[in-house]
């Protein structure tokens, strides 16, 4: 596949996740290294570089997946019996319960899933609410201060939806091992350098909001 130029505002994307990524990675990237990347390969090897860290060949994602399996099991909360990558989430967790055995699983692997997320149509439309109700003070007021109720009651309720962000075992296990690395390893001062960089584009795809299949090929000039 060709290059693919990233525009000024995905490029911004990029550059304002830095600081998060380099919070969670606990990595230290300088300006003067960053200006003059060419591509987010080079991005991508810059990062590696920072890692020193003794190479290991565990595979971080199965022993999250592993982990997973675990704590369903021991909880009993699903009637699944072979849990498998390609499992279905609305099988593990059920409709009924769900927010409850989502939580007891992850205070068992002791980290968030954050998989439980309103659907992007509802947040649009709670917003575009909220913006017409704010025109329409300057018209019928009461009517208004009806529509921006309804619209910070939308927003409050969406705490508590069951639908889920993730479709399958496989999408939350690569969620939980990007924004979680460290933790899976049981923090024991390793690495596997060979799967870091699938991570790196993981994870910037789903903070900057940039499909991964662009970022592969990406190219900032």
């Amino acid at each position: 596949m060709k290059a693919i130029k990233l525009d000024a505002s995905e490029i911004e994307n990029i550059e304002d996740c830095i600081p998060l990524f380099e919070d969670a990675f606990q990595i230290k990237l300088e300006n003067s290294e960053t200006e003059k990347l060419q591509s987010f390969n080079e991005f991508s090897d810059l990062i590696i570089s920072k890692f020193t860290l003794e190479h290991n060949e565990m595979c971080t994602t199965q022993k999250a997946f592993y982990q997973f399996r675990k704590a369903i099991n021991e909880a009993g909360i699903s009637k699944v019996n072979n849990i498998h990558p390609d499992s279905e989430l609305k099988d593990i967790f059920p409709r009924r319960n769900r927010i409850k055995n989502i939580k007891s699983i992850e205070e068992k692997m002791e980290l968030k899933f954050e998989i439980l997320k309103p659907s992007q149509t509802m947040i649009n439309m709670l917003f575009f609410l909220l913006v017409l109700s704010i025109i329409g003070l300057f018209f019928i007021w009461k009517i208004a201060l009806y529509g921006i109720f309804i619209s910070f009651l939308g927003y409050y309720l969406t705490r508590f939806t069951k639908r889920l962000d993730r479709k399958t075992t496989r999408e939350l296990i690569e969620k939980i091992t990007v924004e979680n690395y460290f933790h899976l390893r049981n923090y024991d001062n390793t690495i596997n350098k060979t799967e870091l960089k699938p991570l790196i584009v993981e994870w910037f795809s789903e903070y900057a909001g940039i499909r991964k299949e662009k970022l592969e090929f990406a190219t900032f000039v």
